[in-house]
């Protein structure tokens, strides 16, 4: 049995924020971010799972992933923590913050709900060394890339991003 993490071959990167300067002026989670409405999937994971986590795609701004997570990641794939930043996130529902250990690029795949294909999205988040699910997605944050949600029977959903300039991509979520 390989100790390897499956790799998955020729995934297109629909969207990548390493070079675009973008990160959370005000950082916010303005949820209780305790209910996933979104699966995603690590690249490179530990070949005992399947390398989903759950994503709260709610009230705040900016990208926010447990440190739980990215310690998850093999170290050989594990991006790079930049500990420059000294930044406190808000947490303004419950009128607290909490410090972000430092940022990454981190890279996620969804699957294309149309296609069943995968693809990847890196996104500039702040690791934070409490939060209650894998990763946290603010709607300001969003904003630039999602223009649809349909609600589904169940606790589902279908959200359309537009990764590609006029190219929606639809992710669904089973509650």
């Amino acid at each position: 049995m390989s100790t390897q993490p499956p790799g998955y071959v020729e995934i297109p990167t629909l969207y990548d924020e390493t070079h675009r300067g973008k990160w959370a002026l005000m950082p916010d989670i303005s949820s209780m971010g305790n209910n996933a409405n979104l699966i995603g999937y690590l690249e490179h994971h530990d070949p005992s799972t399947d390398g989903s986590f759950a994503i709260c795609l709610a009230g705040g701004s900016g990208n926010f992933v447990s440190k739980a997570l990215y310690d998850s990641i093999p170290e050989a794939h594990r991006p790079t923590l930049n500990t420059d930043e000294d930044v406190d996130v808000s947490f303004s529902l419950l009128g607290s913050t909490q410090k972000a250990l430092g940022s990454v690029i981190m890279p996620l795949i969804l699957i294309n709900y149309e296609t069943n294909t995968r693809f990847r999205i890196k996104l500039h988040a702040l690791v934070m060394p409490r939060l209650l699910m894998g990763m946290f997605i603010g709607t300001t944050t969003a904003k630039p890339f999602l223009r649809t949600t349909q609600y589904l029977p169940g606790n589902g959903c279908i959200w359309g991003f537009e990764f590609r300039k006029g190219e929606v991509t639809q992710v669904e979520f089973q509650g």
